[in-house]
């Protein structure tokens, strides 16, 4: 018997919703989303109704699409998991860069207020050298011996330990080497 009339629609539709919604509870464990599956398949079948030739076929297309749209609900769910990942990964990454960057900017804002305590020349020293200049282009620059630099840089590094904590002192060249 083929599936021609809505009455033989609505036979095959009460003898196979219940199976159909059975097996796709088993699936799924959630009785709303077996329902929208179920119904899903059904309405398959009625858009197809006229194409299958016996109860038999419709039975087991109707089956057979239940069945895909599960597979394909499961493919879905698996990209948003690993989409949703991909974000928490991403936003955890940018938090974490955030957080180095506003502690880096506090190690120089502490770095620099300490500086800024040094004799004139000894701090243009030392803010040559953080800028990447070595001893003989600083002694170039100022217009001093090197022998000055290295005794000038010296008493700075002696006087920022004074200044700033021997851990503060370890994050800022830390920090300064980034």
């Amino acid at each position: 018997m083929a599936i021609t009339s809505r009455k033989e629609f609505k036979v095959f539709f009460e003898t196979f919703f219940l199976p159909v919604y059975n097996l796709m509870q088993r699936y799924t464990g959630e009785s709303e989303l077996s329902r929208d599956f179920t119904q899903e398949a059904f309405t398959r079948v009625f858009e197809h109704r006229e194409e299958f030739e016996t109860m038999e076929n419709a039975k087991a297309f109707v089956y057979t699409v239940a069945r895909r749209i599960y597979l394909d609900y499961c493919k879905h769910q698996k990209i948003k998991a690993e989409y949703r990942a991909r974000l928490e990964e991403e936003k955890a990454e940018e938090e974490e860069d955030f957080l180095a960057e506003v502690t880096r900017q506090e190690a120089f804002r502490i770095l620099y207020e300490a500086i800024d305590k040094l004799p004139p020349q000894t701090r243009s020293i030392i803010l040559l050298n953080l800028k990447g200049l070595n001893n003989t282009e600083i002694s170039g620059q100022l217009g001093v011996s090197v022998n000055t630099v290295k005794s000038l840089k010296k008493s700075a590094y002696v006087t920022l330990r004074t200044l700033l904590s021997r851990d503060m002192l370890m994050i800022l060249f830390i920090l300064i080497e980034k």
